[in-house]
């Protein structure tokens, strides 16, 4: 695990956070689906934290996803376990499951989810996938403002359902865009190391990523975190804990801001596919 690399989605030129953003997209339909516990005053603040405790129930959903990627060897990324049916939803970027656009593949024959994941500790065990899908405007155009990814997963070495061990976040869509995101992951970049989770708390959208306009889906989202690569697909929660965006992506000369795609009918449509996955 330690030798795992970010799975990188990191632009390089310069950004362009556009003019603040808006209400809610035309033709989107507002829903949330709720949390579910484990069975077992805003202000700008590009600061991620580390978390005292990843296994407390509030962070638990929260963990590290590692790949594997044969000759490539072994990358990660972060995901949250979201309440679904089947109790076996794991949310991240689309760039975490596939490559993206025309020809794009799957990533690694091996893909699992650590929850709670500390210093090489797995504290609620190994969740390995056995299915993945992605938003069409990911798999059809590679567009950045359809970077969304699931997994289902397999039960642990306990036997235990991921939502059964640790709980689901709830999630949420067609919503305005203007919310106060707590935003969770786990850089492995500098300044970062990978082992501990981390968190920039009750941050406030700021307005859209001026290349957004230039791809498929509606407009993404930008927060003031000071996010690195590994904290890819890490969850953006509201409310507390209700999944309203991840982590796709940061510039180079712009550490501070954090770029995540809005969650409008693909996610919609993607979590209901997911969710009947047995």
């Amino acid at each position: 695990m330690r030798k795992a690399k970010a799975i990188e989605a990191d632009r390089r030129g310069s950004t362009g956070v556009s003019a603040p953003g808006s209400g809610r997209f035309p033709g989107e339909t507002p829903q949330r689906i709720p949390a579910r516990a484990s069975s077992a005053g805003a202000s700008a603040s590009s600061s991620f934290d580390a978390v005292g405790d990843p296994t407390a129930a509030e962070f638990r959903v929260n963990g590290a996803i590692f790949v594997e990627l044969g000759i490539f060897g072994l990358a990660r990324c972060s995901g949250t376990s979201v309440n679904a049916p089947n109790m076996s939803l794991v949310f991240t970027a689309g760039h975490c499951v596939n490559t993206g656009g025309p020809g794009g593949h799957w990533l690694g024959t091996k893909w699992v989810f650590v929850p709670g994941y500390r210093y090489g500790q797995r504290p609620f065990g190994v969740f390995p996938a056995k299915w993945l899908g992605s938003t069409r405007d990911w798999l059809a155009a590679g567009s950045e403002n359809g970077d969304v990814g699931v997994a289902v997963v397999g039960r642990n070495e306990s036997g235990q359902r991921l939502a059964e061990a640790v709980g689901g976040a709830g999630i949420a869509w067609g919503l305005k865009a203007s919310q106060l995101f707590d935003v969770h992951g786990y850089p492995v970049e500098e300044p970062f190391d990978g082992e501990t989770q981390r968190l920039c708390a009750q941050t406030p959208f700021l307005g859209h990523d001026l290349h957004s306009f230039l791809d498929r889906g509606p407009l993404n989202l930008a927060v003031d975190c000071n996010v690195t690569g590994g904290a890819s697909g890490g969850g953006w929660t509201i409310a507390g804990n209700v999944l309203n965006s991840v982590t796709d992506y940061g510039y180079s000369d712009d550490p501070a801001t954090d770029f995540g795609p809005y969650f409008g009918k693909e996610v919609a449509r993607l979590y209901h596919r997911a969710e009947k996955v047995k």
